[in-house]
């Protein structure tokens, strides 16, 4: 039910329902708009509202603003439960309560907005639901107030002049999205993404924009001709300002370039690294040497060194070479005295040949890696994963999730492995939202080989 759809029977024929705006043990009346061999799609007469949200339910980005957040809580913490048990196999496991994010409003520090033209008007606004079509919005109830002011600056500055938008289908048309980053302190990074090879206006329009707003403290042209709907493609381009955008989470310092990953809900990263933390290191006196591994700017392996004075070894692993260069500044920049050396390619490669590999200082990082940190993208870890890292030293693995079913099989594979799970705890990122996080914690099992 995470997407908004709940599933039923048809009383007519008996066959599979699933109804967007419906909820667990209603008898609801719907209109059926698709019919497949196995099942329909309907949606309620009745349709689902939302006094936060006057776009909902035809804007896709939320998809569960019509039920209370107590509810949302609950359909998430059984989501879990559902792929734990039915994909991985673990029965009866115990989940512990989901933790709540600490803002169900105005949590979002980046929105991606896609522009539209509608009566020489250029606004903006996400996809509607199912759809590519842009739904235009004033207001938006999960971002941050800065972000929405951005945009409006920016849309006026837009309508003075006679740009074209984007079309995703004939690959015509220039503005194509808008990106806005927001930092704690309210600073913001602005990211506009043309279909084109050289924009010479975008020096004006940030001129006007960094004079109208002091808030904005960073402006990149993204340049991007492919034809897709891709926004991240391309080639950035800094016009005005900082190359990064200055955040924190907790007191540990990073520097965000466009490309960046960055948890979007502040309030909840904290939590969710807290939880974490608590799994990797509460029952456990150290000193502690750590592989962080996907671990994108190096924002939980830092977090964590900050916190811990007895955490003397990090490696951290991450794909793209700009993301290691950003953990390496953030280390410095947050005074982390750890042994610390972040380096890129994929994982499993590097994990296979760092192996009796000395650090800068002379540290042998991986063999003395005694915890696991692992937070994939959301199709999880690859084929082989499981079985490299179960091939170290390291007897406690905290998994950090944000797709219960990749979790679930992941989990499966390192069970097979002699891995026990020892704590399982989802955590709200995304209120109102079908997403969720998870935290988990294994212990290699003592009967292992």
């Amino acid at each position: 039910m995470t997407d908004g759809n709940a599933v039923g029977v048809c009383r007519e024929n008996g066959m599979t329902v699933f109804c967007f705006g419906a909820d667990t043990g209603e008898t609801v009346s719907g209109t059926v708009i698709k019919v497949a061999p196995n099942y329909l799609v309907a949606r309620t007469d009745r349709r689902p509202v939302s006094e936060k949200c006057p776009a909902y339910p035809v804007c896709g980005g939320c998809s569960l603003l019509h039920f209370s957040y107590e509810r949302t809580l609950e359909i998430k913490q059984n989501h879990v439960r559902d792929c734990l048990e039915r994909i991985g196999g673990f029965k009866d496991i115990k989940i512990d309560p989901i933790i709540p994010s600490p803002e169900t409003e105005h949590f979002r520090n980046k929105a991606i907005y896609r522009f539209t033209k509608t009566n020489g008007v250029i606004r903006c606004g996400f996809y509607r639901r199912n759809s590519h079509d842009t739904v235009p919005s004033d207001s938006c109830a999960c971002e941050k107030p800065v972000l929405r002011k951005v945009l409006s600056a920016v849309l006026d500055i837009l309508n003075f002049g006679s740009y074209t938008v984007y079309d995703e289908n004939s690959g015509k048309g220039l503005l194509r999205a808008l990106m806005v980053r927001a930092s704690t302190d309210g600073k913001a990074m602005v990211c506009l993404s043309v279909n084109a090879k050289s924009f010479p206006e975008g020096s004006e329009i940030a001129s006007k924009l960094t004079a109208a707003l002091q808030e904005v403290v960073s402006f990149y042209i993204h340049f991007n001709t492919s034809k897709t709907n891709t926004v991240l493609s391309g080639e950035f381009r800094l016009v005005s300002g900082r190359k990064t955008l200055s955040d924190r989470i907790g007191d540990t310092v990073f520097e965000i370039s466009p490309e960046s990953f960055f948890q979007v809900n502040p309030g909840s990263t904290v939590r969710l690294y807290d939880k974490a933390f608590e799994y990797a290191f509460h029952d456990r006196t150290g000193p502690f040497s750590l592989v962080d591994i996907y671990c994108g700017i190096g924002t939980i392996g830092l977090y964590f060194a900050k916190k811990c004075d007895n955490i003397k070894e990090i490696l951290g692993i991450e794909y793209t070479e700009a993301a290691v260069l950003e953990a390496g500044r953030a280390r410095e920049n947050s005074g982390i005295s750890a042994v610390t050396e972040f380096v890129s390619g994929d994982a499993g490669e590097v994990l296979e040949n760092y192996k009796n590999r000395l650090s800068e200082k002379g540290v042998r990082i991986l063999e003395n890696a005694d915890t696991v940190i692992v937070d994939p993208p959301r199709k999880g870890l690859g084929d082989n994963m499981p079985g490299i890292i179960s091939s170290l030293k390291a007897d406690r693995l905290v998994y950090i999730s944000c797709n219960p079913a990749t979790l679930a099989r992941d989990l499966a594979r390192f069970r097979d492995l002699s891995w026990e799970i020892k704590n399982v705890t989802p955590v709200d990122m995304f209120p109102f939202e079908g997403h969720v996080e998870i935290v988990v914690r294994l212990d290699r099992s003592r009967n292992s080989n």
